[in-house]
């Protein structure tokens, strides 16, 4: 075996043992330098983003912040401050290099980054307070929110919490994360924990896994599910609390969101958070949106009243898992918190066999495995529609009506991050995990987001410092003095070398 290949194979087994990030992304530069990805990344041109026009603008944004043209610089950023300007979201950009990509992308969002901090952090000429607190509120409105979203996926959720892991330790969770069935519960989890109480969730150790009870015949009669109810019930009340999404918000300042489903088909799915529920209680909510119809039984959510006393919400209603008819509430979350950027951890059992890993794959097996996964969805739909035409009631009619719902959603976002299953994975879908396998599943999801940290990052960076700005302006209005500083604030560089540096 050639040397070379041998250097790198021993890389990639370093990969994935790596215990975090940082040292993932040692062996990744070391992989990407040796197969001369530093030229790559050190060449502005490509065909997949208007390297001309973020030439450009970084060449303008400089020279207006040096000669202190402040006005201009304001102006500019209104004016041309887009999450794709140039077409720099395009994935393409990302699938050359392990870690990192143009090295033109990197200084034009660290210039924008520093600039905007700038602004926000001193005293500029003719830029009062409210007229920069409306710049950067109208600024964010335009530019948009990203926000996570967890699918379902019974125990393979708990892929989930990797994820969130790798995402928190590299400060780009965002705030507002959404969540159905499994995704609900790790959702819930995140939502009602500050930032220094996530650790016992990462390691499992905050949480006694034992979730899963399954029915004896009679039971399974009587309650018309092959799982015990109560026990998932006595799981979320240990470990969520009894916490309501508005005390939640409170606590956390994450927007947590949760999607169930009505049991009766003439009303639509509904998703739950502070705004359009702020007095359900989050654990109701996560049971009914683990709610599987056959496994578990209905749920009639909980709320508090006035005084704090536990009471049915909606009390004629009974809900059933969230992923049924809405597992990525995308539209939802756009009407409501301006999201127009969404990361999405996939963990579904029927959905993962059509997620490949297209990041080192050539177009045409691309088109092909995209062809091959579309004409599947579509004569899917169609029998499942022809054979619910035929079906007047009952609940073969709404398994029917169900299975079509599941096929037709769509399960990916801007960013997808999503497991490597294999068929034991599938034979352990169900039941208690041990320690050991709750920390292979948070292994794996970090195993599957580090790769993606640049583009998130990148992808994220300026949505997160107008909000970050935002919230310091409006502490600034209680403080008696703004701090001033020389010069512009650097972002904390990933991918960029020291020559690459944004100049001061």
């Amino acid at each position: 075996m050639h040397m070379k290949t041998r250097i790198a194979l021993g890389k990639e087994r370093q990969m994935e043992q790596a215990p975090d990030y940082e040292a993932w992304r040692i062996h990744a530069l070391d992989l990407d330098t040796m197969n001369g990805m530093d030229v790559w990344k050190a060449d502005p041109a490509s065909p997949h983003y208007q390297y001309n026009l973020i030439q450009q603008r970084l060449i303008n944004l400089r020279q207006w912040r040096k000669s202190g043209d402040w006005a201009q610089v304001v102006f500019a950023l209104r004016e041309g401050l887009q999450r794709n300007l140039g077409n720099l979201t395009n994935p393409e950009l990302y699938k050359h290099t392990r870690v990192g990509t143009k090295y033109l992308i990197d200084e034009y969002l660290n210039e924008v980054v520093s600039t905007l901090n700038y602004l926000c952090d001193n005293e500029i000429p003719d830029f009062p307070y409210a007229q920069k607190l409306l710049f950067f509120r109208h600024t964010g409105q335009s530019f948009g929110r990203s926000s996570l979203m967890l699918s379902g996926g019974a125990n393979m959720g708990m892929f989930h919490v990797g994820v969130i892991k790798a995402l928190f330790e590299q400060n780009l969770l965002p705030r507002v994360v959404s969540g159905s069935s499994a995704g609900s519960v790790v959702a819930a989890f995140i939502g009602t924990r500050k930032d220094n109480e996530l650790d016992g969730l990462f390691t499992g150790e905050a949480m006694d896994l034992k979730l899963w009870r399954r029915l004896g015949l009679r039971e399974v009669v009587r309650q018309k599910s092959l799982m015990d109810g109560q026990e998932i019930e006595r799981f979320l009340r240990k470990h969520i609390g009894e916490l309501t999404f508005e005390e939640a918000f409170k606590r956390t300042g994450r927007i947590i969101n949760i999607t169930v489903s009505p049991v009766d088909k003439h009303q639509k799915p509904r998703l739950l958070n502070y705004l359009t529920a702020p007095h359900v209680l989050v654990w109701s909510a996560v049971l009914a949106s683990c709610a599987v119809p056959g496994l578990f039984p209905a749920v009639t959510l909980m709320s508090k009243d006035r005084l704090g006393h536990e009471k049915p919400y909606l009390a004629s209603t009974r809900w059933v898992d969230g992923a049924i008819q809405s597992d990525l509430p995308a539209q939802r979350l756009a009407e409501l918190y301006n999201v127009n950027h969404h990361i999405v951890s996939q963990t579904n059992p029927h959905v993962l066999p059509f997620i490949t890993n297209q990041s080192r794959k050539d177009d045409w097996t691309r088109f092909l495995t995209n062809l091959v996964k579309d004409e599947f969805k579509f004569r899917s739909r169609q029998m499942l529609q022809l054979a619910s035409y035929g079906i007047d009631r009952g609940i073969v009619k709404n398994l029917l009506e169900g299975a079509v719902s599941i096929v037709e959603q769509r399960y990916y976002g801007d960013i997808t991050v999503h497991p490597q299953v294999h068929m034991r994975d599938y034979q352990r879908i169900l039941g208690n995990l041990t320690r050991a396998e709750f920390q292979e599943w948070v292994h794996e999801g970090e195993l599957a987001t580090w790769p993606k940290i640049t583009m998130i990052r990148d992808q994220t960076i300026i949505g997160q410092t107008l909000e970050d700005c935002i919230i310091r302006l409006k502490k600034q209005r209680s403080s008696p003095a703004v701090p001033k500083r020389s010069g512009p604030a650097r972002s904390k560089r990933l991918h960029a070398p020291e020559s690459a540096a944004v100049a001061s």
